[in-house]
């Protein structure tokens, strides 16, 4: 790609994406000397999802697991450094449990298999807790700004260790031989797709999104399996989504599906799936749940197209930066 279009695609560049690409572990290493407290999942409707280091996950998800899983679970909560230098077959032989559980576990925690599992157990033994879940009444400006940052930060990072380079090559397979891109979400993440169509209006493809549900519905119900569909769900559960999704499936609509939790309804549906972190911030006992992860994914995949359409996404930019500037003369 030529160096102005680099410069072009980088102007257009979110900016938390900046953050977990230039600063991500360093800013970590930074927030972590002044915050101790202890990092806290989130439930929405009885569904866990995706948030905090993997052994508070797998604490908050402790009650559902079965008998091997749990035998498994708690091994892994009190020797969590020893295994992740524990190959697959080391730990289902310590644990007396099969190697189909081990694997198993790893992907209901949300990581592809084994391998990644350990690697993000890796990343906690040598980045221990650090974050400030609870904000005070006594707590500063700056120290205030602070948590909010360090679980932003955090989010982003814990977010990329649960993509997967296969994932991320076939769902710009999927958005870039798209006749029409369309985008799902309502609630908060009816804001996250609005900003995704705004971005991906800026490559050369045909992108649709309504903000309301009956005209989504319709919007569900005209694409067809040349088309592509990009459906946001924090939980995974809303039942309005649901619907949306199974129009499409009715319709054969190849779907990405960008989640906080593994294990949602709307996770069966999805050709692919991305898994975004949901860190929370208790203030007088209510949680404030970050987009930021989700922001983050459709950028990705947004910076991905971009990169692939090369300087045909240049032109599409151009064109449309001039039609915006006829208003400023």
């Amino acid at each position: 790609m030529k160096k102005n279009s680099i410069i072009k695609i980088k102007k257009m560049t979110f900016f938390y994406n900046s953050i977990i690409i230039e600063t991500g572990y360093n800013a970590r290493k930074i927030f972590k000397k002044n915050i101790c407290d202890k990092n806290k999942s989130s439930e929405v409707n009885g569904v866990i999802e995706v948030e905090g280091q993997i052994t508070e996950r797998i604490k908050k998800d402790y009650p559902r697991m079965g008998a091997s899983s749990k035998k498994l679970a708690d091994f892994i909560v009190e020797n969590y450094a020893q295994v992740s230098l524990m190959t697959l077959a080391q730990l289902a032989d310590k644990t007396g449990v099969s190697l189909a559980t081990v694997s198993r576990f790893a992907k209901d925690m949300g990581y592809r298999n084994f391998s990644q599992f350990k690697w993000a157990l890796n990343s906690q033994v040598e980045n221990p807790l650090a974050i400030g879940s609870e904000i005070s009444d006594h707590d500063t400006l700056k120290t205030v700004s602070q948590k909010v940052l360090s679980a932003n930060i955090e989010t982003l990072t814990e977010t990329f260790d649960l993509m997967h380079e296969k994932d991320l090559l076939a769902a710009r397979e999927l958005i870039v031989r798209a006749k029409n891109l369309s985008f799902f979400g309502l609630g908060g993440s009816n804001i996250v797709a609005f900003d995704a169509y705004h971005r991906f209006l800026r490559v050369p493809l045909y992108v649709t999104y309504n903000s309301e549900y009956h005209m989504s519905l319709m919007q569900a119900s005209k694409l067809t399996k040349d088309d592509c569909a990009i459906v946001i769900s924090h939980t995974g559960s809303n039942k309005d989504t649901l619907n949306i999704a199974e129009v499409l499936e009715q319709k054969h609509v190849p779907m990405i599906v960008i989640t906080s939790t593994p294990k949602s309804p709307l996770t069966t549906y999805g050709k692919i799936c991305f898994f975004s972190i949901s860190k929370s911030l208790q203030y007088r006992q209510k949680a404030f749940l970050s987009m930021t992860s989700q922001l983050a994914i459709t950028e990705c995949l947004y910076m991905l197209t971009a990169q692939y359409f090369g300087k045909k996404a240049d032109e599409t930019f151009d064109s449309l930066q001039s039609i915006i500037e006829t208003r400023h003369k």
